[in-house]
């Protein structure tokens, strides 16, 4: 769809209605719905009408109704305010409207983006309503005078920027309010519908949420991510509260490969419909990547464990030394399963292309299955000096682990410069304050051995060239600059893939060694097998891997039960952060969080980042400026 009716998306007005000559629309715009058709849409920005016949008064009102479902009525002008437009148009739609009701619905509205308090109230909840009243008046003057307007059923969707920034579509702005108000355990209930590791994510989330938020550009972001883990510290300071029992069984059995985020969020689902679930874990512990990945000063185990042992106590059978060295179809069709989650992650570390790598010498550990002995309890005997090749938030763990476990001196060997480094700025900071040194522009191209032990390795220096497919400029080698680095210890931390010799020739693979999945249901090409996570996407992050497993469950549930699939309203291709002008909005200084001191830090494994309190989560949330954005079409 190039060209509607028309169209009043921020401030800009396109009328295709006086018979002139059709004028495109940005393509975003109609098209925000992805492949869902519509004859109009009133969103938070302004409207968009498709087909010229489309009944605006039936859709303001139907907007105004979902609008008064977001409306906290914190400060009262948006709520009450949205219940009088509601009135005035049932009125007008049920033929007992008079004149100057119009004129009184554009002073309400205009009431409402004036005065209301947050950016939802001032903005979302009355734009488009005042762009139907000021563009399509004579659509509600034709129901004046006894004349009733038909109304119709519309469809609904809520976004934020920070919820599409998140990859579990969190509901932040909701969550965040009920701290606001001090309804803490509200608050972890409204979590938990897409995010059943909250203490974990909490702690360890990448949280692109923050970056989407709006008070980027005023003063500093809204501390999401903590405020997601004091919802669930909190829950634990007052004894820790049950997950709600399924309503009803199912007799349906589904298995599940592998026990990380993905697979967990899919067994909490499934169970909460009430099938029967099994999951088959290759390690001695569940978490993924969340339990041998990430070190306990960034993540403390009991964390992890409470959270999963509340899944377990949900009825989710979780078997662990479980691995699964060949998927037999047969075998687990005998056992009763209908359906099966293969969600085994991205364990296996990838290759530097350096000289020796393979040659299995003593010194030499990937580091992957370096933090994997470190968290499964291996003793690591702290050695002079060790190298860390790579700059990603694992090459920062083990760095950080390192100096932790007694190593003289740690160094990471980073081929781009600190701007190019794809671990969270955090990390970095934290990893120089506690003394790990960083050496930019340089790459190994040989291990240094002195029999069957490292002693070092010889490295080139590097050049930035143009970008390459990741964005980043392309590390390029200095031709005539080798020099060599002494190392006791060398730790090659560049990337993770998934090891997929358990499904050979049952399921197809990418070139990136990854499963191949329909991205919509993540079903692969066996009808009742379907896989997500990191073996499909490849190392990514928590969120990411346990979004997958709450799709998922649902795709599992629509196979279960013989419906089709409906994937949830997409809003890519149109920017949600976009807003008319809101006015004024005062700047208000983010809460400090302590942290360990870094001299202490070193000297174990303890948490390094303190919680809120929840005073100071509360006044934390008070800066959320509840930036929902509705759209409702039909």
């Amino acid at each position: 769809m190039s060209a509607v009716s028309f169209s009043s998306w921020n401030g800009k007005i396109v009328d295709n209605r006086t018979g002139k000559a059709a004028k495109a629309v940005d393509a975003g715009v109609p098209k925000m719905l992805g492949d869902k058709s519509f004859t109009a849409l009133m969103g938070w920005n302004g409207m968009v009408i498709a087909d010229a016949g489309a009944n605006v008064p039936s859709l303001a009102l139907a907007y105004l109704k979902e609008a008064r479902k977001l409306s906290c009525g914190e400060c009262s002008v948006c709520s009450i305010g949205i219940d009088k437009l509601t009135a005035l148009l049932e009125g007008l739609i049920a033929g007992k409207g008079k004149k100057q009701d119009i004129a009184e619905i554009e002073r309400i509205v205009k009431g409402v983006m004036e005065l209301s308090k947050c950016n939802f109230g001032r903005a979302s909840a009355v734009t488009p309503v005042f762009d139907a009243i000021r563009y399509y008046k004579d659509d509600f003057l034709t129901l004046i005078g006894g004349k009733k307007g038909a109304t119709r059923p519309y469809k609904a969707a809520v976004t934020a920027p920070c919820l599409e920034a998140c990859p579990a579509k969190l509901d932040i702005p909701g969550y965040i309010e009920l701290i606001r108000n001090n309804k803490f355990g509200e608050s972890l209930n409204l979590i938990r519908k897409r995010c059943i590791l909250p203490g974990v994510i909490g702690r360890s989330c990448t949280h692109p949420c923050e970056e989407a938020c709006v008070r980027n550009g005023i003063d500093k972001t809204l501390a999401i991510r903590l405020l997601k883990r004091s919802a669930a510290d909190n829950d634990l300071a007052q004894g820790a509260s049950a997950l709600k029992k399924p309503t009803a069984e199912r007799p349906e059995k589904v298995a599940i490969v592998g026990a990380g985020p993905a697979g967990l969020a899919a067994a909490y689902h499934l169970r909460r419909m009430g099938y029967q679930v099994t999951i088959f874990e290759a390690f001695p512990k569940g978490g993924g990547m969340a339990a041998v990945g990430i070190p306990d000063y960034r993540l403390p185990k009991g964390i992890l464990e409470h959270e999963i042992k509340l899944i377990r106590e949900l009825g989710a059978d979780i078997q662990y030394n479980k691995r699964i060295t060949k998927l037999d179809m047969d075998d687990l069709t005998t056992q009763g399963f209908k359906a099966i989650f293969l969600s085994v992650g991205a364990h296996e570390g990838t290759k530097i292309g350096c000289k020796g790598e393979d040659a299995g010498y003593e010194g030499f550990v990937d580091g992957a299955v370096f933090l994997r002995d470190l968290a499964l309890g291996k003793t690591v005997e702290p050695k002079g000096k060790v190298v860390i090749v790579g700059g990603g938030n694992v090459a920062m763990d083990c760095a950080r682990s390192c100096l932790r476990l007694g190593f003289k001196e740690v160094e990471i060997l980073y081929r781009r410069t600190r701007k190019e480094m794809p671990a969270r700025p955090e990390e970095i900071e934290e990893a120089l304050e506690e003394g790990v040194k960083v050496r930019y522009l340089v790459a190994p191209v040989s291990v240094l051995v002195d029999g069957n032990k490292v002693k070092g390795a010889e490295c080139i220096r590097m050049k930035l060239g143009a970008p390459d497919s990741s964005g980043r400029r392309r590390p390029i080698p200095v031709k005539g600059s080798e020099f060599k680095v002494k190392a006791d210890m060398i730790i090659p931390a560049t990337g993770q893939k998934p090891d997929l010799r358990f499904v050979k020739d049952l399921v197809p693979v990418t070139g990136w060694g990854t499963i191949e999945v329909n991205p919509e249901t993540l079903r692969t090409n066996l009808e009742n097998v379907f896989a997500g996570g990191d073996c499909v996407s490849g190392p990514a992050t928590l969120i990411e891997a346990l979004d997958a497993g709450n799709k998922v469950a649902r795709s599992i549930d629509a196979y279960l039960q013989g419906r089709t699939f409906e994937p949830e309203v997409s809003f890519k291709g149109i920017d949600v952060k976009a807003q008319r002008a809101i006015g004024f909005v005062d700047a208000c200084a983010q809460e400090k969080v302590n942290l360990l001191d870094p001299k202490a830090r070193v000297k174990g494994f303890a948490e390094v980042e303190a919680p809120y309190s929840d005073a100071a989560a509360m006044k934390e949330a008070n800066r959320c400026l509840r930036c929902y954005r509705l759209v409702v079409w039909g």
